[in-house]
């Protein structure tokens, strides 16, 4: 391989070897000593590439696993989906079984205040009543009275 090594390199070889075959062979043992190694480089190279790509593999998730895994999260996010949709439909029942139980409840203490309203006016009314009753009598004793002192003051 001529032309292998840089030009100053082999004018140096050429210059401390006075022999121009000697240098030439010199030269030629260089090139080749660089294309054995070369080769030796590009082998490792491939080994040392299998070598990675295997602990890359070894570490790596492939595509299969990375498509089973999302299978599996879409799968378990359906599957929670489905249990959200369950519990809003319990909270809605409930919800409506509780509006239902406050509207009753409601119905209820309307009656209640209304029979206890009604029941107070009935009570107010039998007082009143009874407190013109009461005055009727206390003024007709008044008047008793009254007339029994002009008539004594008269007489």
């Amino acid at each position: 391989m001529p032309g292998y090594l840089p030009y100053e390199i082999t004018k140096s070889i050429e210059e401390v070897v006075t022999d121009p075959e000697i240098a030439k062979k010199v030269i030629e043992a260089i090139e080749k000593s660089l294309s054995s190694i070369e080769e030796k480089a590009k082998e490792q190279k491939i080994i040392i590439k299998h070598e990675l790509k295997d602990e890359l593999t070894k570490e790596l998730v492939t595509k299969d696993e990375l498509k089973a895994t999302e299978e599996r999260l879409r799968r378990e996010i359906e599957k929670v989906k489905g249990e959200i949709n369950e519990v809003r439909a319990e909270i809605k029942a409930t919800e409506e079984k509780l509006r239902g139980e406050i509207k009753a409840t409601e119905e209820r203490l309307r009656g209640e205040i209304k029979a206890t309203e009604e029941s107070l006016s009935k009570e107010i009314y039998r007082w009143r009543a009874d407190t013109i009753k009461w005055m009727f009598v206390f003024w007709l004793g008044q008047l008793v009275a009254f007339i029994g002192i002009l008539r004594f003051m008269l007489k």
